[in-house]
């Protein structure tokens, strides 16, 4: 069962794939998601691929642990993929600091600053899968 993680975001969608057996996530292409049909319909294309039947989609709370506006956004963007996708399993997980998380790991990596902002979202959305994945196992 190949599960994704998403990093939900205005501009883009980082993404990132894994099995329910690995903890070891990788990073897809980002989609764009400025528009929201074109996001889903290539999200939808991305699921028949990878033969995906489980999605956690990053939830980003406050530090207070209120969900803020962003929060609500990722909700409902929750609620769009399962009207196409009935059968998918959607999780909804805490994704405090974890664009902080991938930005350091991102310069720790090498990557120079000038592609970070390209690379940060699919990052943010391998930490997020990683860490639903291994909070499953404890």
């Amino acid at each position: 069962m190949s599960i994704l993680g998403l990093d939900i975001g205005d501009k883009r969608t980082g993404v990132a794939i894994s099995n329910d057996v690995s903890s070891i996530c990788t990073p897809l292409n980002y989609i764009p998601s400025q528009d929201i049909n074109y996001f889903l319909k290539n999200l939808y294309n991305l699921i028949i691929e990878k033969k995906i039947n489980k999605i956690i989609i990053g939830l980003p709370k406050l530090l207070s642990g209120k969900e803020g506006e962003r929060a609500k956004y990722s909700r409902y963007i929750s609620k769009k993929i399962k009207e196409k996708n009935k059968n998918l399993e959607i999780v909804l997980w805490d994704e405090r600091l974890t664009s902080k998380q991938a930005e350091k790991y991102l310069l720790e990596s090498g990557v120079e600053k000038n592609k970070i902002k390209e690379k940060i979202d699919s990052a943010s959305a391998v930490i997020i899968l990683e860490s639903y994945i291994l909070g499953q196992r404890r």
